[in-house]
């Protein structure tokens, strides 16, 4: 350890709680030269347990390989590398660890920094079994076979249909309208929409919530017609209802974990994308403006350089919290654009709003403090730039060209000395205004 530039265990364990969480330091033998408390405690050891041990004592055998090569390229100047690999810890399940390793210069360790993917590995693994149940689900508690006959509108159903429905016995559905007011009320036109699909083209598939609002249920109701009559007309269709409540939380929450930054937790560029895109099209329609601010936390090389990647991470949680403290309207949008880069949509706001917001937020993220870097003064540089309705830009401009006037307005702002506001004011219908600044 001696003259290796490293910052120290406890330094390591401030990454507790974020996404990069894990931190090690090993050579191109492949041992361990230092792990952080909770890397140790992934593995089921104390720190001293692992020091000086070889990394692949604690690696998956079917990963190896991968682990090895990655190491051999670091030794060969590689300047990074990005495994996700299965660790077995003592005692334990294989659990899955996503870590970037980058060497150490002018010497002949590398360092590692990761994440617990576990959990989303569980939930993947989880849907395709649901899946494989739900398909084969007649007769089990998650689903239950319905009968209807067509002319009448009367449904026959199993005896756990009224579990599955979380209905009382009695209150099983027993027609089209009872059906109908059983479902959310956001759902009943889609449930009447399924059923004349069903006697149109002998097949339905819909998915209704069921319950209240503190216990709400999904329900896919599927079905299809099983005899007509001489001239064509169903006569009865059978199905089945069941409960996807389960896969559709699990389809929730990977969902949130794409369209989240996993460090900072608030949406990602990608979530920023399509809000912008929904959000234009929306005010464009209805005629509202829509403003959008590009914030850049100030100096924050310098700030990497002086503390160390490791705190300027917890700056960004520190800062992303402040930037989303700083709106109060849940259409507002706070969403890490890249780097040390966030970005803001902000629908139904026009410029002398937009700037009110950024200049609160302005305030919020100088009183951002970072335990681990003292007498740092976080400050952020902000451009904005609005779009606003009117018979002569009803035609002009696109969601682009606001977020590039944004971004214009946001050199500006650092050119002319940082922790402050650039506004952009095109004049209506002009050229930047076309997008072509």
């Amino acid at each position: 350890m001696t003259g290796i530039p490293l910052v120290d265990r406890t330094r390591l364990d401030t990454a507790t709680g974020t996404e990069i969480e894990l931190f090690s330091l090993g050579g191109h033998d492949g041992h361990l030269r230092e792990v952080n408390r909770a890397f140790a405690s992934l593995l089921g050891l104390d720190v001293d347990q692992i020091n000086g041990r070889s990394l692949l004592e604690f690696v998956h055998p079917e990963d190896i390989s991968e682990v090895v090569a990655g190491i051999t390229a670091l030794e060969r100047g590689q300047a990074e590398v990005l495994m996700e690999t299965r660790f077995l810890p003592c005692g334990g399940d294989a659990v899955h660890l996503q870590w970037v390793a980058r060497p150490v210069p002018g010497t002949d360790t590398w360092w590692a920094a990761g994440r617990d993917t576990t959990e989303f590995h569980r939930l993947i693994a989880q849907r395709r079994t649901l899946r494989a149940g739900l398909d084969l689900a007649l007769g089990q508690t998650a689903a239950a076979m319905w009968e209807l006959g067509v002319p009448d509108g009367m449904f026959t159903w199993e005896a756990q249909a009224a579990g599955v429905l979380g209905v009382a016995p009695d209150a099983v559905p027993t027609t089209i309208a009872a059906l109908t007011s059983a479902v959310h009320p956001a759902d009943a036109d889609s449930v009447t929409a399924a059923l004349q699909q069903l006697v149109g083209t002998g097949a339905m598939e819909v998915e209704v919530r069921v319950g209240s609002d503190t216990d709400l249920r999904h329900l896919s109701l599927r079905g299809k017609v099983l005899t007509r009559d001489r001239r064509g007309r169903p006569q009865r269709a059978v199905g089945l209802v069941l409960d996807v409540t389960a896969e559709k939380a699990m389809q929730d929450q990977m969902f949130r974990m794409v369209m989240s930054d996993p460090l900072t937790g608030v949406p990602n560029r990608r979530s920023f994308d399509q809000s912008l895109r929904s959000e234009w099209r929306r005010c464009t329609r209805q005629q509202l403006p829509l403003s959008v601010l590009m914030v850049d936390l100030d100096h924050f090389k310098t700030f990497n350089d002086t503390f160390g990647h490791l705190v300027g991470d917890a700056a960004l949680i520190a800062v992303a919290r402040a930037l989303s403290g700083s709106i109060d309207r849940a259409g507002d949008v706070v969403a890490r654009y890249g780097g040390e880069e966030f970005a803001v949509v902000l629908p139904g706001t026009g410029a002398a709003d937009a700037a009110t917001v950024a200049a609160r937020l302005l305030d919020r993220v100088r009183a951002v403090v970072v335990r681990q870097a003292p007498g740092w003064q976080a400050t952020v540089s902000v451009g904005a730039a609005t779009w606003t309705p009117g018979p002569e830009t009803a035609d002009i401009g696109t969601a682009a060209a606001l977020l590039t006037r944004a971004d214009a307005a946001l050199y500006r702002a650092k050119a002319a000395g940082r922790d402050r506001l650039a506004v952009d004011r095109p004049a209506v219908g002009s050229a930047e205004q076309r997008g072509t600044d």
